[in-house]
């Protein structure tokens, strides 16, 4: 039972990072509920979305290599409790964050706590000494790549749209690699034209992630798990692109940035904006045509909380190339699917994405 409150506690934490959200005026209608009302001795969060806590909690923890442990007396519960210094210098230390976004970047969170832990827990205050190589841009192509011959590239490494439009449904077995690297718990994936539910289990415990082509939604034993509206999109879009050769039914527009590097590869950096006006950023391999990343980020009051999926080893499934490999990363947390078995144009039962 404490696994599972463990897991729970990891799968609620921003699991699945969201968009760019718009400031909405507050009125009477769109009150959003602040930290200081939903938690307990919130002593500097107190005006901040509650939905963003999460966020900033694992950023802060991202920011300083640190876990849950270093401010909290643990992990599962008793987060309120005072009594560790440590969370007495993160609040002072916050102050100080919103202090210098205030007075020089009009309120914008532009200085953040990364921006001088970065990944340390404690900020180095003095350079390093020795000479440091920067991995330089690769120059960029004298004529600018059409959107369309980037898209249409991606469709042909996937095998190509008409042997895409063959398969009509999936039963897929994996795997999932949780964050410590070696515990993997089971994963069954049914897709049915944009229909996907995907399935983790954790003993007897079963989390179900559904898609039904128009919400999306969550399940922990059948039983709903409430979730904020970054997490609905992510999901959502996660099964838009699971093995879709034609991007433009995800996005309203797709425009070709710049050309990079990623581990010594070459990739086309492509802007993505759905129809409500929400942006992430799609790579593309340059020699393969591969999709081998997808960034979505949310501006919480600490600084942009980014969502990363890596696609990579890419097999022939029946004729259509799927990533075996994918990995999911928000701040502080990563995990991994592992593809094992697909069968293409199996038998789904349709009340597999019905909401109950």
């Amino acid at each position: 039972m404490k696994k599972i409150k463990i897991i729970a506690l990891v799968l609620s934490v921003p699991l699945f990072a969201a968009l760019i959200f718009k400031s909405q005026p507050t009125t009477a209608q769109t009150q959003v509920e602040t930290a200081g009302q939903k938690f307990k001795n919130i002593k500097v969060l107190n005006d901040m979305p509650a939905d963003q806590m999460g966020q900033v909690m694992n950023i802060m923890s991202a920011s300083l290599g640190v876990d849950c442990k270093m401010c909290h007396s643990s992990n599962d519960k008793d987060f309120e409790k005072d009594g560790n210094e440590h969370k007495d210098i993160a609040r002072k230390m916050l102050t100080m964050t919103f202090e210098l976004n205030k007075k020089f970047f009009e309120g914008k969170p532009e200085v953040s706590c990364n921006t001088c832990h970065n990944g340390r827990e404690r900020p180095v205050s003095v350079p390093n000494l020795m000479p440091v190589e920067h991995a330089e841009r690769p120059k960029q192509p004298a004529v600018k790549p059409l959107i369309d011959d980037i898209l249409a590239k991606y469709a042909t490494a996937l095998g190509g749209k008409d042997a895409a439009a063959k398969v009509t449904s999936r039963h897929i077995k994996a795997s999932r690699i949780e964050p410590d690297g070696k515990t993997n718990e089971a994963e069954e994936i049914w897709q049915k034209g944009p229909n996907v539910r995907i399935e983790t289990r954790y003993g007897d415990y079963v989390v179900a992630e559904v898609y039904d082509g128009k919400s999306a939604w969550k399940l922990g034993n059948n039983a709903a798990i409430e979730l904020k509206a970054y997490e609905i999109e992510q999901i959502k879009r996660d099964a838009q692109l699971f093995g879709n050769a034609d991007l433009k039914t995800v996005y309203a527009k797709l425009d070709y940035r710049f050309m990079d590097r990623i581990d010594g590869r070459e990739v086309y950096i492509v802007q993505a904006t759905t129809a409500d006006n929400q942006r992430e950023r799609l790579i593309f391999d340059v020699a393969t045509g591969q999709l081998v990343r997808r960034i979505a980020s949310a501006m919480t009051v600490i600084g942009q909380f980014q969502y990363q999926v890596d696609y990579s080893d890419y097999k022939d499934f029946g004729g259509v190339k799927l990533p075996a490999t994918t990995r999911f990363a928000v701040p502080s947390i990563s995990w991994t699917r592992k593809v094992s078995e697909v069968k293409n144009n199996a038998p789904v039962d349709a009340a597999k994405f019905a909401k109950p």
